[in-house]
Formats: structure tokens, sequence, C-alpha cells
């Protein structure tokens, strides 16, 4: 009996000085690692004082909302990551545990919004302004839309023609997409500027897309990151099993 409470209290000691070591050591390695993958992914993603070279005006400059909001929750992430001394100690694992979840919901939205393109009505393309940002400006009846899908810039373009007033389609406005169809119709409630009020119709869409290295390497240090995280809270967890009731 001796014996086993002797085997059992050394078991414990041992686990307790490992949990300390995982607090102290381990945890801040796995902080250093995911802020240097961050770091990249940040210095990859362009400025905002960058242009997106396609045939666009070189006296205008358009952002790409999806490339500004990606970078604003791995900037927040990198935060979350860097907000304390170098000197600072974990005491919990409550605590690293609350601090992957919140970078771990960065990094979970920063990845969403280029691996989901928002899903926009035709007005709203239309009152993007993109169609404005070309040299020379595009014909009246096309609109234009661009957006990043997983590693790709995309690149879509409708043909609009209006409906003649004695047409006997049963006019029904296109609701959100990320990619309109031919026959998807623009509700005249807001219309297209240049056409009025007249009721206007897709006849035909065009869509072209290019794969843009640096965002396939983006998606791979999301992944990776977020596989830190959830292995670093994996180790924490075990920890919590054997002293429940400890706060961990």
């Amino acid at each position: 009996m001796a014996t086993a409470m002797a085997a059992t209290a050394a078991e414990r000691a041992m686990l307790e000085e490992e949990f300390r070591w995982l607090l102290h050591d381990e945890v801040h390695a796995v902080l250093r690692q995911l802020q240097d993958i961050l770091k990249d992914v940040n210095l990859k993603m362009p400025r905002n004082n960058q242009l997106l070279h396609f045939a666009f005006r070189e006296d205008k400059q358009w952002k790409l909302q999806q490339i500004q909001d990606a970078r604003n929750h791995v900037t927040q992430a990198i935060y979350l990551l860097t907000n304390r001394d170098k000197s600072y100690q974990f005491k919990t694992g409550a605590e690293v545990l609350k601090l992957m979840d919140a970078v771990m919901l960065q990094l979970t939205r920063a990845r969403n919004r280029l691996t989901t393109p928002a899903t926009l009505t035709l007005p709203e393309i239309a009152a993007s302004g993109l169609t404005r940002m070309f040299a020379p400006n595009l014909p009246s009846d096309l609109l234009v839309n661009v957006y990043i899908n997983l590693n790709k810039l995309c690149l879509t373009m409708y043909q609009l023609h209006a409906l003649q007033p004695n047409s006997t389609k049963n006019f029904r406005p296109a609701g959100g997409a990320v990619l309109h169809s031919p026959g998807a119709m623009l509700d005249p409630r807001t219309p297209h500027s240049e056409w009025g009020s007249q009721r206007l119709e897709v006849s035909h869409v065009h869509k072209v897309e290019c794969v843009i290295p640096w965002l396939n390497d983006a998606l791979v240090f999301f992944t990776v990151s977020l596989q830190l995280c959830q292995q670093l809270k994996d180790k924490i967890s075990v920890f919590s099993s054997y002293w429940s009731y400890r706060p961990f």
C-alpha cells in the first residue's frame, strides 16, 4: 500500500513538473513560431498604397476589401501574440486556452475572407464604381466584379441588355450571388445609373481567373498556424484531465 502511494506521489510530481515546463517553455516556443509565420503572411499581403494592376486607370487607386480585411485579422492575431513582456510566464492552462481561442478566431476569420467571396446583388456590383476604374471607360452595358477565391484572383464581367416594355418575361430581380448567371435581372428600384429605370437582364457572363502564388502561401500559413494552436490546446487539455479540481 505504501509503495503504491509513493509511486502515485512520484507520478504526480513528475506530471506537475512537466506541466510547469509546458507553461513556461513550450507555450512561449509555440507563440514565437506563430509570430514568425504570421509575420510572413503579413509581409506577403499587399499594402494599402499598392495598386492592383489590371487595366485600371493609373490616376485611381482601388482596394480589394477581402485583402484589407484579412490583413486586419492577421494584425490583430499578431497583437494578441505579442501583447505581453518577453519575461511573462503563463500561470494556468486556462490562460493559454483563452489566448489560443482568441488567436484562432482571428486566423479563421482571415482565412475565411480569402476562401469565401462576398455575395453581391447586381445593383451592389453596379454601385461599386469598379467600372469607372478602367481606361478607356467600359461601355455602360457592362458590369465588372473582382474578388479573391482561395488562391485565385477572379474577374467577372456581365453584359446587360434592356428588356423591352412589352416583354412577357416574369421580372424577378436577382438576389445576392458570387457569380450571376445569364438571365439574372437588375432591380429598376436601384437602377444602374446609365440605364435609368429600365428593367435590365444579364445576357452574357465572362469570367477569367489568375492564380496568385502568395495567396496559396498565405492559405498554407493559416492552416499551419491553426494546427499549431490546436496542438497546444490539446496538450494543455491533457494535463487538465489529471487535475479536474484546478482551474485549467
